[in-house]
């Protein structure tokens, strides 16, 4: 499978206290694809290989949740949310179990902020994304924060932080 940019890629600077840093938003694997339905493993691991080329000790930020109809967003694929109910598992690993597996010598991080597709994210979930993204970049991580489409919702995240879009290098 060839290696495509993820749709949506957008890298936005924000100020920091020792100056300014870099995070990146996206949609979802598979988008890229235009997949709506099962969005098979390969397509995943070129979708992951292409944030690698955005930096070092990457970390993904989800904020795939629910789809309006109460769906998990996380039924297009083999591994599930770490949110999901145990009938949605089903057996499957979570995101970040499936990214050990499968990535285990690059040490992708996940960390899970569910929402609803289309909707409103509660100030709560704003703050904690935002001292998520200040921690991890603070350290060295690349970040790249991810919704079904790489825009609705991360541009919630990227208004709430102040963000302005930025020409960093992209993949």
């Amino acid at each position: 499978m060839k290696p495509r940019k993820p749709y949506n890629l957008k890298c936005w600077i924000v100020s920091t206290p020792s100056g300014s840093a870099h995070f990146f938003t996206c949609a979802r694997p598979g988008r890229e694809t235009g997949a709506w339905k099962q969005v098979p493993d390969q397509s995943v691991r070129v979708w992951v290989s292409a944030l690698q080329k955005l930096g070092d000790n990457t970390t993904i930020i989800s904020l795939l949740g629910r789809k309006p109809d109460g769906r998990s967003e996380f039924s297009f694929y083999s591994f599930c949310g770490g949110f999901d109910t145990p009938s949605e598992r089903d057996g499957r690993p979570t995101f970040q179990e499936w990214m050990d597996q499968h990535f285990k010598a690059h040490h992708i991080l996940i960390r899970e902020h569910p929402t609803y597709d289309y909707g409103k994210i509660c100030p709560e979930t704003l703050d904690a994304v935002k001292n998520d993204i200040r921690e991890l970049i603070s350290v060295g991580h690349t970040v790249i924060v991810v919704d079904s489409g790489g825009e609705t919702r991360t541009g919630q995240v990227r208004k709430h932080m102040g963000a302005e879009e930025d020409s960093c290098s992209k993949p």
